[in-house]
């Protein structure tokens, strides 16, 4: 019997391995989610290749290291990543606009307290009236008028007077209207003698027609107040050469809102909403965030139009460029809202590689590993067996597809579920374990009391 019950736990055990087993590796072109044809230029086997759309929607890792080149034999070629094509950082010079805020009006001038006859107090009351004096006005932040720009933006310079030996961080928000405000960016500058204030990094923040506020503060009082003179954007413009891919959103549960969940590692740089059904013109918020524990936060806002026949196709909405999630797409309220789902369309930082063409054409690119090992060469590597000084660019043919982006599901919910479930069968086993111990007890007894 003990060897039976041995044979079974480990055939349980091997079966268990085998089901968490992942379903290939790295190098099989079989365990990608996305496998679409290259077409190879002529004229050098070093090849540069722009990602299409799909390709970027289907990765599984923020930095594309699931991205792979194979030949017909299912090798993997040597690939290299390259820069941008939206070229280098470019500096806006910005006037600082002082934002002010007033001091406190109410002046107090007394504290009356009246007892009862056991010395218990019935009722407090502040004597105070407002000065007379006019209001002093202090300065809580400056503006920066960012609308003439758009683009990326990678940090914020600031010519300003920071107190020192004082740490003071400084927050750095976006909006549109003056009104609902993004936050970009948070950093603690700690000033010494004579060193300048340290610059405030973006994080390649999606900037199109907005404004920039930035504000500080400081765990105790400041000793010297904060002096903002002037400020210098350093922002990678747009790119021209967007690439996108056509999307389905869920159907309706709210005329006012739809979410979907979004399941690529890569960050979604726009949104092109176009209304469909009755809809004409909707004014629209865009929002994501990662869990439902939450808040939503603002990452885009413009106007949904129905497409024209005209030349202009309905403009797409900047967003902050950081990967949620989830991502809610809602109307305005003062709206009647969507009468059916409108249609949508994605947008992505172009992203391009250099591969090698060294193996035995045709060759596919593949895409959508979770976990992926990092597989790319210094460009330089690759740069060493080119032809000539032109790269030719080859062409990863993907079918132009639709999107279908699912309802949220609350994996917060079946999380919570499947503890609950796991605690209630660890007390269930423990239970059966206590009553199997005492009926062996009692069967122990019994069998002690009779014997004479």
């Amino acid at each position: 019997m003990r060897n039976v019950g041995w044979l079974a736990g480990l055939a349980l055990a091997v079966g268990m391995l085998i089901a968490a087993a992942p379903a290939g590796s790295d190098d099989d072109p079989q365990s990608y989610a996305r496998r679409v044809p290259i077409v190879v230029a002529p004229g050098s086997t070093v090849q540069r290749l722009a990602m299409p759309a799909a390709m970027l929607a289907a990765s599984r890792t923020a930095n594309l290291s699931d991205i792979r080149v194979f030949d017909a034999t299912g090798r993997q070629m040597p690939i290299a990543r390259i820069a941008s094509a939206a070229g280098p950082a470019k500096r806006y010079d910005l006037s600082a606009l002082p934002i002010l805020g007033g001091t406190d009006a109410l002046t107090v001038t007394g504290v009356s307290l009246r007892l009862d006859g056991t010395g218990n107090a019935r009722v407090a009351q502040v004597d105070g009236t407002p000065s007379g004096r006019p209001a002093e006005a202090i300065i809580v932040g400056v503006l920066l008028d960012t609308r003439a720009v758009a683009g990326r933006a990678d940090m914020l310079t600031l010519d300003a007077d920071v107190p020192r030996a004082q740490p003071v961080t400084f927050t750095v928000e976006a909006s549109a209207d003056l009104k609902d405000w993004r936050p970009l960016g948070a950093q603690v500058v700690y000033r010494t003698a004579d060193n300048a204030v340290s610059p405030l990094k973006l994080g390649g923040a999606v900037l199109d027609d907005q404004y920039l506020r930035v504000t500080w503060r400081a765990a105790s009082r400041l000793l010297s107040p904060v002096t903002i003179r002037k400020a210098a954007l350093f922002l990678h413009p747009a790119a021209a050469t967007a690439v996108s891919i056509a999307a389905s959103l869920p159907p309706l549960d709210d005329a006012h809102a739809v979410e979907f969940e979004w399941p690529s590692a890569s960050a979604l740089d726009t949104i092109q909403i176009v209304p469909t059904g009755n809809d004409m013109i909707l004014p629209v918020h865009v929002f994501g965030r990662d869990d439902r524990e939450q808040r939503w936060t603002r990452i885009g806002s413009g106007t949904a139009v129905r497409a024209s026949a005209g030349p202009t196709p309905p403009q797409a909405i900047a967003l902050d460029g950081r990967r949620y999630r989830t991502v809610r797409i809602e109307a305005d309220r003062r709206s009647p809202g969507f009468s059916s789902p409108p249609t949508i369309r994605l947008g992505f930082s172009p992203r391009a590689i250099l591969f090698l063409a060294a193996g035995k054409p045709p060759y596919i690119l593949t895409s959508g590993r979770t976990d992926a090992a990092d597989i790319y060469l210094p460009a330089g590597t690759i740069m060493s067996q080119a032809s000539g000084s032109t790269v030719p660019s080859a062409t990863a043919i993907a079918a132009q597809g639709v999107l279908r982006l699912a309802p949220v599901s609350d994996a917060t919910a079946v999380r919570r579920q499947i503890l609950l479930w796991s605690v209630l069968l660890a007390a269930t086993a423990l239970l059966t374990a206590m009553a199997w111990m005492l009926w062996k007890r009692s069967i122990a007894t019994q069998a002690a009391d009779s014997i004479p």
